[in-house]
């Protein structure tokens, strides 16, 4: 009988270059399969379920707790000694992507992240299953892979001109953000003010101590409340497209989150205090 597997994979994201998968096993078998040619780069990550895996010369047991590289043309073949049922995340990335984020240089293909990473894991689908819009998406990506490779050397953060440099490159996307490109990808706002992505997202935090996503989160509730302090009228899907919010629902939840109310609470409260303003000032 030949060997095979049934594979199920949902797309959950994708943001520029990266892709976020969900893949199921429904099928397979205790036997090796062929040897074929890993298809991309990617990180893989176990999440339910236990099967075997064979590259480089070495094989290991992969379940809940392990995670593993995955090497363009590495020839590979698995095993499903526990059945079907077996679950993971893939996280798709270009060559470039690969190598940014040092995994190129790993020694090994194998994986075996703390608890805390899976929680950032888990966190990470359970934000795209709840709904968050793509620059928040890629930026917890982008910090997700970058706590797999080696931190960043702590001497380069001291020299003076790099601190000047990361200064300049900080002060560009705050400055980027303010005129309007609250609506911009992460790709999009990188590209604007000449780095990566990654290099972005990772200088932003260590100058100014918190992420990119929630500095632009605090500005787009910001600009909400002013909008509803303004007595606009628009709806809020209306004010969720043009702050970038993926959708009403996620706009309701950062504003919750930030604010301590909902849309609609702000609006009740801000437009009486812009009635209560109007009757203190009396007829023009």
């Amino acid at each position: 009988m030949e060997w095979q597997r049934i594979l199920r994979r949902r797309r959950l994201a994708r943001i520029g270059d990266l892709v976020l998968d969900d893949v199921t096993c429904v099928g397979g078998s205790a036997r090796w399969s062929p040897v074929e040619p890993d298809e991309g780069w990617a990180v893989v990550l176990v999440r339910a379920g236990a099967f075997r895996r064979e590259a480089d010369g070495r094989a290991a047991f992969l379940d809940p707790s392990r995670g593993y590289l995955s090497r363009e043309g590495t020839e590979e073949r698995f095993a499903f000694t526990a059945g079907g049922g077996q679950r993971c995340t893939v996280i798709g990335l270009t060559a470039e992507l690969y190598d940014a984020h040092a995994l190129a240089a790993a020694s090994d293909w194998l994986l075996a992240p703390p608890t805390r990473f899976d929680l950032r894991h888990r966190s990470l689908l359970a934000a795209t299953t709840r709904g968050v819009d793509g620059f928040e998406a890629a930026e917890r990506v982008l910090r997700l892979l970058g706590s797999l490779g080696p931190a960043p050397e702590a001497a380069a953060s001291r020299r003076p001109a790099t601190r000047e440099a990361h200064g300049r490159l900080v002060a560009s996307v705050q400055e980027a953000l303010a005129t309007e490109h609250l609506s911009a990808g992460l790709d999009e706002l990188a590209a604007r003010v000449g780095a990566s992505a990654h290099h972005l997202s990772r200088v932003f935090r260590q100058v100014t101590g918190r992420t990119l996503t929630d500095y632009r989160n605090e500005l787009r509730v910001r600009r909400v409340l002013q909008d509803l302090s303004e007595g606009s009228s628009a709806g809020l899907s209306t004010l969720a497209a043009a702050y970038g919010f993926a959708d009403q629902a996620h706009l309701c939840r950062v504003v919750k989150q930030y604010a301590g109310r909902t849309p609609s609470e702000l609006r009740r409260e801000l437009s009486m205090n812009l009635q209560a303003g109007a009757t203190l000032g009396g007829r023009p």
